[in-house]
C-alpha cells in the first residue's frame, strides 16, 4: 500500500481538476471488475461507486495533506549543487523551475527577475561596475552588526523594491560570521559580488574557482574588487567592515537605523529619486550600499499607495517564491541538512509518504518574548544578550510559555491530521528550556537539535568562530520552513 500512495501522490497535482480525473479512473477500475449481473442491479453499483468514490477522497486527503507540507515551500535541496560559476547564470532543472513559476510573484518582482538575469548576461564580470551603461548595482552589505537571519533575510521585499525603484542589480555581501555564500547560493538570480579574475575562494570546505571555464570572462579593467571583502575567517572582518564604508550609501545624510516617521515618508523618496536622476546615479556611481532594517508594513502601505500593489511581500506566497528565486542551499550547509533529518527522524523533503511535522519556536529573551515578566540574566544585564537564567521564576516562566505553544500545537495536530502520530520540533533561545522540552516531551513525539546545552550561536552577536559553526541557524530555516 505504501508503494501505491507514493505512485497516486506524484500522480496527482494541486488542482481540483486532476482530483476528478484520478477519481474517474478509480471508479472505471471498480467498473470493470464488476460481473455484468451485479451491474443490473443499480442499487449494488450505485453503493458500490459511491463507497469507491469515499475511499478515494480518503486517500486523496491523506495524500494532499502530506504533500502540501513537502511542496508549499521547501525546494527539494538534493538535487542541488552549489554553482561553479557564482558570476554566471545559475543552471536549474526544468523542475525546480516550474516550482519557481507556480508560486505567485507579483508582477513587478516578476519582470525585475527578468531584468536582473538579462542585465548579469549583458554585462558580465565587474563590467556592470565599469561600463558606461551598466546599470549600476545596489548592495545589500552587513559589514557590522546587522542582526540574525530574520534582520537579514526577513526584509528581502523591501531590498527588491529600492532595487527595482533605482533600476540597479541587486547584490548581497555579508563580512560577519562570513561571506553568505558559505550558506546560501544563487539559484535562478545571481546576487553574487563580481570577483576578480585571478581569484580562487573556498567555500564551505569546497573549493571554488569562480572564473574558471567562465563563459563570462571578466576583461581587465581600473576596477577591482578589494580582497578584504572576501576574507575566509571572522577574525579579519574588520578589514571587510572598512572596505564596505568605502562604497557611498543610498542613505547617506540620512538617519537610516532607528527610522521614525520623516524617514519613511520622505527621505526614502528623496534617496531613491537621487539615486535616479542625482549625483548618485549610476552615471556618477556605480556601487551603492544599505543596510536599512525594512519594516514590513511600511512597504505594504508604500506598495498599495504609491503603486496600486495588493500583494505585502511579506507572509504571503510571494515570499517563498521570492526567497527560493534568489537562494539555495551550500554544499556545506546541503550536507549538513541532509544529517539532521536523518538524525532527527524526520521527514525529508519530498518525501510524499511522510507524515507531517510541526515547528514550535518559543522566544522568551527577546524583549517581545516576555512582555510584563521580569526575567533574568545568566550574568548581570540583558538576557537577550547574556542568556537566560535557569531558574525560579525565569525559569517557571520559560516552561510555561513553551508548554502552552506544546498544547496549541497538539490541539492542531487532532484538528488537522487525527490519524497520524504527532512528531514535533522544538526551537527556543534558551538551551536549557530546549533540553527540558526534548527530555520532558520525547514520547510525545519532540524532536530537538540541541540536547547538549551548548549554545547554537548567533550568527550576529557571536564572531570569531569558523564559518560553519553557524549553519545552526540555517538549519534551524530550513527544517521549520518544511513543517506542517
Amino acid at each position: 500500500m505504501d508503494n501505491k500512495i507514493v505512485y497516486v501522490s506524484r500522480y496527482i497535482g494541486d488542482d481540483w481538476s486532476r482530483y476528478i480525473d484520478w477519481c474517474n479512473f478509480c471508479t472505471l477500475q471498480v467498473l470493470k471488475s464488476i460481473p455484468i449481473k451485479t451491474m443490473l442491479k443499480s442499487r449494488s453499483l450505485l453503493r458500490i461507486v459511491t463507497a469507491g468514490t469515499v475511499v478515494s477522497f480518503y486517500i486523496y486527503s491523506i495524500i494532499s495533506q502530506t504533500r502540501y507540507m513537502s511542496a508549499t515551500l521547501f525546494q527539494d535541496y538534493s538535487h542541488y549543487d552549489s554553482p561553479q560559476q557564482l558570476n554566471e547564470s545559475p543552471t536549474y532543472t526544468q523542475q525546480q523551475q516550474q516550482q519557481i513559476n507556480n508560486n505567485s510573484l507579483p508582477r513587478w518582482l516578476s519582470d525585475y527577475f527578468d531584468w536582473h538575469i538579462e542585465m548579469r548576461k549583458k554585462f558580465p564580470g565587474d563590467t556592470i561596475l565599469t561600463h558606461p551603461d551598466s546599470p549600476g548595482v545596489l548592495i545589500k552589505a552587513c559589514a557590522y552588526k546587522c542582526g540574525g537571519l530574520h534582520d537579514r533575510l526577513g526584509g528581502l521585499g523591501w531590498d527588491l523594491y529600492l532595487a527595482n525603484q533605482t533600476r540597479r542589480v541587486f547584490m548581497i555581501h555579508w563580512c560577519i560570521p562570513a561571506p553568505i555564500e558559505y550558506y546560501l547560493v544563487p539559484n535562478k538570480v545571481d546576487w553574487t559580488l563580481p570577483y576578480d579574475p585571478n581569484t580562487s575562494i573556498t567555500y564551505d570546505g569546497y573549493a571554488t574557482d569562480i572564473n574558471a571555464n567562465s563563459n563570462n570572462s571578466s576583461s581587465s579593467s581600473s576596477f577591482a574588487w578589494d580582497d578584504r571583502l572576501f576574507s575566509n575567517t571572522t577574525k579579519s572582518h574588520i578589514h571587510c567592515d572598512r572596505a564596505v564604508g568605502d562604497w557611498p550609501g543610498l542613505f547617506d545624510g540620512y538617519v537610516e537605523y532607528g527610522q521614525g516617521e520623516e524617514f519613511f515618508e520622505s527621505h526614502v523618496d528623496i534617496a531613491l529619486d537621487r539615486a535616479k536622476n542625482g549625483d548618485y546615479s549610476a552615471k556618477h556611481k556605480k556601487i551603492l550600499r544599505y543596510k536599512v532594517l525594512g519594516v514590513d508594513q511600511r512597504l505594504e502601505q508604500r506598495l498599495l499607495e504609491l503603486h496600486n500593489e495588493t500583494d505585502p511581500i511579506a507572509w504571503s506566497d510571494a515570499f517563498p517564491a521570492m526567497f527560493w528565486t534568489l537562494f539555495k542551499p551550500a554544499k556545506g550547509l546541503q550536507k549538513e541538512l541532509d544529517e539532521t533529518f536523518l538524525h532527527m527522524k524526520i521527514s525529508t523533503p519530498f518525501d510524499y509518504n511522510a507524515p507531517p511535522f510541526y515547528a514550535l519556536h518559543a522566544r522568551i529573551r527577546h524583549p517581545r518574548g516576555h512582555i510584563g515578566q521580569e526575567i533574568l540574566a545568566k550574568v548581570t544585564g540583558n538576557p537577550d544578550k547574556h542568556g537566560l537564567l535557569w531558574d525560579g521564576e525565569t525559569k517557571r516562566f520559560s516552561i510555561r510559555i513553551a508548554e502552552h505553544a506544546f498544547q496549541c500545537a497538539q490541539k492542531k495536530h487532532l484538528e488537522k491530521h487525527p490519524l497520524h502520530v504527532p512528531q514535533y520540533v522544538f526551537y527556543a533561545d534558551s538551551e536549557d528550556l530546549v533540553t527540558y522540552m526534548g527530555i520532558e516531551h520525547d514520547a510525545d513525539g519532540v524532536r530537538v537539535r540541541n540536547m547538549t546545552g551548548v549554545e547554537a550561536l548567533h550568527i550576529d552577536r557571536q564572531q570569531g568562530h569558523p564559518p560553519e559553526s553557524y549553519y545552526s541557524a540555517f538549519v534551524d530555516l530550513f527544517i521549520a520552513s518544511q513543517a506542517s
